[in-house]
């Protein structure tokens, strides 16, 4: 049997476990629904997903070599301890690592989604072409990763790049960082359902109020996108909005760091289409050294699809334990 790594992503509804060995390859890959609750709610089926991804796929309990856990809150990355997360306040104080290493006896690793999604793309994805990029996380929030000369930025005291939080819009719509006109708020599935929302009470008329059953409450971004996907003004023109904002936040990270590549990881990747390029012309058109023609750069979707974020976690604890020292 060989020596392996399990990975493991929690999102907004769903956790992932996944396991590899020495290659960006996943060799077990599986999603499931979880429940919030106390440290040992959360311990216990961190426990058993990790048991039935050890059994499902015919590893040797033995061989387990580590374990690296993408989480959507502030990480102490020492002691695994949960700072701050907005949907992950019922954990905070608590170690989401010690337990774990003490039932497997092996290195855990955790640190916040976005810098485990940009360490998947530098292992797995948009770092096996290109040493100097940046990476947005697009789903219901908008994170952010920097990728320069192979190595993904780590910033002091546990934090990260924050893209997400650059003020895009002269709009006031308040952001849950307590800020207000956030890209976050503006162009993630929560403000693309509320702009939907608010559609909808102006009275335009609009396929979003059929789908939503002319409830405006029931709105969300997945209707948005299914509305223009079949040629409604009202949701083309909320997509377009987007669109251009996240195009001049492209610009502000082009102007920043001149990356070769932006990467867009997340749900709504899936269903980017022709907003990308939209976003591209918005970056080109507003940032003079495009448009002067003094640097490139691209925004292109992720290809890791929602697997970025247990690749990275993979990737992380595997340089821990020098895995990947046999790579240089």
């Amino acid at each position: 049997m060989k020596d392996y790594i399990v990975g493991i992503d929690f999102g907004k509804t769903n956790m992932r476990f996944a396991i590899a060995e020495d290659e960006p390859v996943l060799k077990y890959y599986t999603k499931n629904p979880y429940v919030r609750g106390s440290a040992e709610t959360m311990y216990r089926q961190i426990f058993e997903g990790i048991d039935k991804a050890v059994a499902e796929s015919g590893y040797a309990g033995n061989r387990l070599l580590g374990i690296g856990i993408d989480v959507p809150a502030v990480v102490d990355r020492q002691t695994g301890v949960i700072a701050w997360g907005p949907d992950w306040e019922f954990l905070a104080g608590a170690s989401l690592t010690k337990p774990i290493e003490e039932r497997y006896g092996v290195p855990v690793v955790a640190d916040v989604d976005t810098v485990m999604a940009t360490w998947g793309e530098q292992w797995a994805g948009m770092g096996r072409t290109c040493r100097r990029f940046a990476v947005l996380t697009w789903g219901t929030g908008l994170g952010a990763g920097v990728v320069v000369d192979g190595e993904a930025h780590e910033y002091p005291d546990n934090l990260f790049p924050e893209f997400g939080h650059s003020r895009v819009s002269d709009d006031e719509r308040p952001c849950k960082c307590g800020a207000r006109g956030c890209a976050d708020t503006m162009v993630c599935g929560g403000g693309i359902a509320e702009y939907g929302r608010e559609a909808l009470v102006a009275g335009k008329e609009t396929l979003l109020r059929k789908l939503c059953g002319n409830r405006p409450e029931q709105v969300t971004s997945p209707m948005v996108f299914e509305a223009a996907e079949r040629g409604d003004a009202v949701a083309v023109a909320i997509l377009q909005r987007v669109a251009v904002l996240l195009g001049r936040l492209c610009g502000n990270v082009v102007l920043t760091m001149q990356p070769e590549k932006i990467v867009i990881v997340g749900g709504l990747t899936e269903r980017c289409g022709w907003v990308l390029e939209t976003i591209n012309k918005t970056m080109q058109d507003n940032c003079w050294i495009l448009f002067k023609g003094l640097t490139k750069c691209e925004v292109v979707a992720s290809t890791l699809g929602d697997k970025a974020g247990v690749l990275g976690a993979i990737c992380k604890i595997r340089r821990k334990i020098g895995r990947h020292r046999k790579e240089q």
